[in-house]
């Protein structure tokens, strides 16, 4: 079931939050409250198209949102920890974010278990906490919106550490199911046997982490099952198997950062690979650069996506028959009408820290694509250019 925060409640939250001197409260010693939220307004300067749901009118209720943890001690060395998020966005769940107990037998090894973040890429874990980076939004060529921010299952950690590096090695097991929008299309999706590996290494001022992950992934479109059924039935398997709509997904990730009190340097790639018709080989990156003057921070990002689809198959006959070229038409308009989204982004952007756990950003990023692609954005016109600039001003708390 899909919740949505009413836009005037959250506002209402927010200027309740922004108005208490500090929510953070320990209440004792084993129960700590603590939260974030955003608001983040959002114009796009083009009347024919949409991106990430903004158009030409202000809006402020496709990322902002506001988020409560709670976390308590059980024992000396076991833990809950509980997270809800309340969203303004269509297309995000408003509810049970985090749910989790943890398991600290060493110091250097953890142990969680319950709902946690699906840690895809570096910025997975405060995704929601705009906050913890320069950004007012994270750039939808490397982060995209239809990975999933949660999984069910196991996850341990270890750390090393000595005078010349600190390592944390995490592996993880569990399963993922719920409704995903892939494609434009929102259709119900499962995940077994999700299972991923994470390295991330400090080193003076450099920080690395590299990861894999992958799972077995069954979507649900009627449609598509049964036409791909039918094919199956009438002897055309390689059409049929093309049409899969269950397969392995694997995700690989490496990012690097540079930081000083004066500068930073940060880049993330990732490859993203699924044998199901509707999620394209993806191939994602960003590079960033920001200079510190307190309390203002200047960046300039650029990302970038490549999205390609398998191409169909061939062994449906045309031109033998109208019934063989109705059905070959048909079977080519499926791959005909999935969106490709490579594009670019150039972004140029300031923050301001107006206090401790309160930022106010401001970002202006300009989106492109090629004519024939979709490029994420949404429109009617086949003439749209594919260019467009999105304007962004961002209020995050953490508190």
């Amino acid at each position: 079931m899909t919740y949505r925060i009413p836009y005037l409640l959250l506002v209402s939250s927010l200027v309740w939050l922004f108005f208490t001197p500090s929510l953070y409260a320990e209440t004792n010693d084993k129960l700590q409250l603590s939260g974030f939220a955003r608001v983040v307004m959002g114009y796009l300067d083009d009347k024919d198209a949409e991106y990430l749901g903004y158009d030409n009118s202000i809006s402020v209720d496709k990322e902002s949102l506001i988020g409560l943890q709670a976390d308590y001690q059980i024992l000396d060395n076991l833990a809950i920890t509980g997270q809800l998020i309340g969203h303004t966005a269509e297309q995000r769940d408003s509810g049970i974010e985090w749910l989790y107990l943890t398991y600290t037998p060493t110091n250097s090894l953890r142990f969680k278990l319950g709902r946690q973040r699906t840690p895809f890429l570096n910025y997975s874990d405060v995704i929601d906490v705009g906050y913890a980076y320069p950004w007012a939004t994270l750039p939808q060529q490397t982060y995209p919106r239809h990975f999933f921010s949660t999984f069910d299952g196991l996850m341990a950690n270890y750390e090393i550490s000595n005078s010349l590096f600190v390592m944390d090695i995490e592996g993880y097991w569990g399963y993922f199911e719920d409704d995903v929008v892939i494609a434009e299309r929102q259709m119900k999706a499962k995940t077994d046997d999700f299972h991923g590996l994470i390295n991330t290494i400090h080193v003076n001022n450099w920080t690395f982490r590299g990861s894999y992950h992958q799972g077995k992934t069954s979507v649900e479109i009627d449609d598509i099952t049964q036409f791909s059924n039918l094919l199956s039935q009438i002897g055309f398997s390689e059409s049929a198997e093309s049409l899969a709509t269950d397969g392995t997904t694997e995700v690989f990730q490496l990012s690097a950062s540079y930081e000083t009190l004066n500068y930073f340097v940060r880049a993330e790639l990732n490859h993203i690979h699924a044998d199901l018709v509707f999620v394209p080989e993806t191939d994602g990156y960003f590079i960033s650069t920001g200079y510190n003057y307190f309390p203002f921070t200047s960046y300039i990002s650029y990302s970038k996506n490549v999205t390609e689809y398998e191409q169909p198959a061939s062994d449906i006959p045309i031109g033998l028959s109208p019934q063989l070229d109705q059905l070959a038409y048909g079977y080519l308009a499926i791959f005909d009408q999935l969106p490709v989204d490579s594009s670019e982004a150039f972004t140029l952007g300031t923050r301001w820290d107006l206090q401790a756990g309160l930022a106010l950003k401001g970002e202006v990023s300009l989106i492109r694509g090629k004519a024939d692609d979709n490029a994420f954005f949404t429109f009617d016109d086949a003439d749209f250019d594919r260019k467009a600039l999105l304007y962004l001003l961002a209020l995050e708390w953490v508190f």
